[in-house]
């Protein structure tokens, strides 16, 4: 993870992996065991998840899952990544690093909910994540303003509709605005010694 350098959320994608939050239900469904080639056990996904924890696996093609990350929630404002468990077959994949940069990320997502919020991985403490908005996305409010002038404009038979579309596609268009993240690394005065 690269400090004040901006980033999307989608490129955190691992592909072949995709990411599944698991839920209680799940975690104690003989099903979810049966897709997993590793042991572990279930009853700590549950602790997790009723600690108001989450608990996220990686699936393969085949829909086997290839790694479990159980995240807590300490102090009421903090998280932290507790345990990460892989499967044999991709513990020394390069794979496993993208894996834990996008579970770092979810980590520090949920830890800027709160003001005083941090997040962990492993015991290591995670830079500040912050969230800058392109604002408007132009695109959207475009497509949704036609899409809803004509709608209206049946509905309403005049101009009342097209002004309520070109409406509606304002409201999309804030709606939709783009996001992009960065890792606030410690600013200046933070790092100088007297």
């Amino acid at each position: 993870m690269e400090l004040n350098k901006e980033f999307k959320a989608e490129e955190l994608n691992v592909e072949g992996y995709p990411i599944i939050e698991v839920g209680k239900g799940k975690a104690q469904s003989e099903k979810f065991k049966a897709q997993t080639d590793f042991d572990f056990d279930p009853a700590s996904l549950v602790d997790a998840l009723n600690s108001k924890g989450h608990v996220y696996a990686y699936l393969d093609k085949e829909k086997k899952v290839k790694a479990i990350y159980i995240t807590v929630r300490k102090d009421g404002e903090d998280f932290s990544c507790e345990e990460r468990l892989l499967s044999d077959s991709i513990a020394d994949d390069p794979v496993v690093g993208k894996m834990d940069e996008q579970v770092k990320f979810l980590v520090a997502q949920r830890a800027t909910y709160y003001s005083k919020g941090r997040g962990y991985f492993l015991g290591e403490e995670l830079p500040h994540l912050k969230q800058k908005s392109e604002g408007f996305n132009f695109s959207m409010a475009i497509v949704f303003a036609l899409l809803y002038s004509v709608v209206f404009w049946q509905v309403f038979h005049g101009p009342t509709g097209i002004g309520i579309g070109i409406c509606f596609g304002i409201c999309m268009g804030l709606c939709f605005a783009k996001h992009s993240y960065l890792y606030e690394g410690p600013k200046e005065e933070d790092t100088k010694t007297e």
